[in-house]
């Protein structure tokens, strides 16, 4: 199987290349550096990969923005995330949406390679975790619309015509919004909403 790592690190990268690179199930692998990188090699060969690690940190990506667009392209259950980030919060969600494990670069060789290896034989691997310290907030449907627009660059006339909504309706949403996101600005709701992968990166490859 060929195997796509999104990774930003060379060093990091290179490790985890070579590691995975002499199991006998892996054929090729690519390195993609950036949210981009890694959403055009999922846009253009889709078929292509039979298992995706993924750092939640390389340039483009915000909190779990990145993992969540990989799930909404169907690729979840192939996909481990291998991150520094040892947030509960992010454990959970991802444990909670499918994704094939979740995987911490600090782990001692030995078990970080166990690690590996189990997400390679297509094994779920999760750390084991206290409760998540800070729980998701949870939006309506009308509301995390709102923000994906807004994330999009939309202003409230340019969402309310799209959703066939009123101007006031729209700033509404976005109030109770940013209320439940604990923020009073829509930039800094749209970067909370990205963290919690609420909404998804602005999708300008589909």
């Amino acid at each position: 199987m060929d195997v796509l790592l999104i990774e930003d690190q060379p060093v990091v990268s290179e490790a985890t290349a070579d590691k995975i690179s002499r199991d006998a199930r892996v054929g090729a692998i690519e390195t993609c550096n950036t949210a981009d990188q890694a959403l055009k090699a999922l846009r253009w060969q889709p078929e292509r990969w039979g298992l995706i690690f993924l750092d939640l940190d390389v340039p483009g990506a915000v909190g779990l923005s990145l993992a969540m667009e990989i799930k909404r392209r169907g690729k979840a259950p192939i996909t481990c995330i291998l991150t520094g980030s040892q947030r509960p919060d992010y454990i959970a969600q991802i444990d909670a949406e499918g994704f094939l494990g979740y995987i911490l670069k600090a782990m001692e060789v030995d078990a970080l390679v166990r690690a590996l290896d189990a997400a390679l034989a297509g094994n779920r691997v999760f750390p084991a975790t206290s409760s998540p310290s800070a729980d998701v907030p949870r939006l309506t449907v009308r509301q995390t619309q709102c923000l994906q627009l807004v994330s999009e660059g939309k202003s409230s006339k340019q969402i309310a015509q799209i959703l066939s909504l009123h101007a006031g309706t729209v700033n509404y949403h976005l109030e109770s919004a940013m209320d439940a996101l604990g923020v009073n600005a829509r930039a800094h709701a749209v970067q909370r909403a990205l963290q919690f992968g609420l909404v998804t990166l602005s999708r300008v490859h589909p």
